[in-house]
């Protein structure tokens, strides 16, 4: 059986990727989430998607996001020989793709993240530029 695979797409977002942070339960009895710091990453998420704009997918999906984290002040990274450091700090990648699937959920690019059967997330330090590489496939 041959694969009917495509790619839909296939963009960076340029920024600080950001941990989508659990609902807490307030001092009276009420629900709060999403730092301003959130919103905004997730507004840089929508903003690249709505630029690029085809139909809603309402199929299966199979995800890959790759976050690249910014640098701590005390680490060298040599471009030329490691330009794939692991990052094993938080946040946790869990966190992150949730704060991706919600953005990509909100302006419409599927239906819902449920239809994400399958997803591959990786967290490197930035040997360049921080942000994500989000590829969205279809057709399976």
């Amino acid at each position: 059986m041959k694969s009917k695979k495509k790619e839909i797409y296939n963009l960076f977002v340029k920024g600080v990727p950001i941990a989508q942070s659990r609902p807490r339960l307030g001092k009276y009895g009420n629900f709060y989430s999403n730092s301003p710091s959130v919103k905004a990453w997730k507004e840089e998420i929508m903003a690249s998607f709505a630029g690029i704009r085809r139909p809603m997918i309402t199929e299966a999906v199979h995800l890959k996001v790759y976050f690249y984290m910014p640098v701590p002040k005390g680490m060298k990274i040599d471009t030329k020989k490691d330009c794939y450091v692991p990052h094993i700090k938080t946040p946790d990648t869990d966190n992150l793709l949730k704060a991706v699937m919600d953005a990509i959920t909100k302006v419409g690019v599927w239906k819902d993240d449920a239809l994400v059967f399958w997803s591959e997330q990786i967290k490197w330090y930035a040997a360049e530029e921080t942000g994500a590489r989000i590829i969205i496939e279809t057709g399976f």
